[in-house]
């Protein structure tokens, strides 16, 4: 528990930092809340929980899914609103599926060994 909520607060305070630094603001807007979740979400079930820990997915399928998905959410961005393909933007979104594998490792790791003892 205690590297789950670790590893929570680190990526809360890189998160943070990071927004300052690429995207000049603290507080992101809704609609890019969405896609960083979008990507957090990714990370966490598709790569994290489901690659790293349960290895119910091949490391191909993995990328290969990933990739779509994420490739579909930027073209999507890239026409309908103004962001575009910026690398501060791209950056962004590695770190979203990064932090997220990590959290749904974790998560995963620590929801078995929580099972297994009681």
């Amino acid at each position: 528990m205690k590297m789950l909520v670790f590893s929570f607060i680190v990526g809360i305070i890189l998160l943070y930092f990071l927004n300052i630094a690429l995207l000049k603001t603290p507080i992101l807007d809704l609609h890019w809340s969405i896609h960083a979740g979008i990507r957090f979400l990714i990370g966490f079930i598709l790569l994290g929980v489901s690659f790293f820990y349960a290895h119910a997915v091949k490391f191909k399928s993995a990328v290969y899914i990933t990739a779509c998905i994420v490739a579909i959410d930027y073209t999507y961005d890239y026409y309908a609103h103004p962001y575009r393909f910026n690398l501060e933007i791209i950056f962004h979104g590695i770190f979203m599926m990064i932090w997220g594998a990590i959290l749904g490792y974790l998560t995963a790791k620590y929801i078995k060994d929580r099972l297994m003892r009681d």
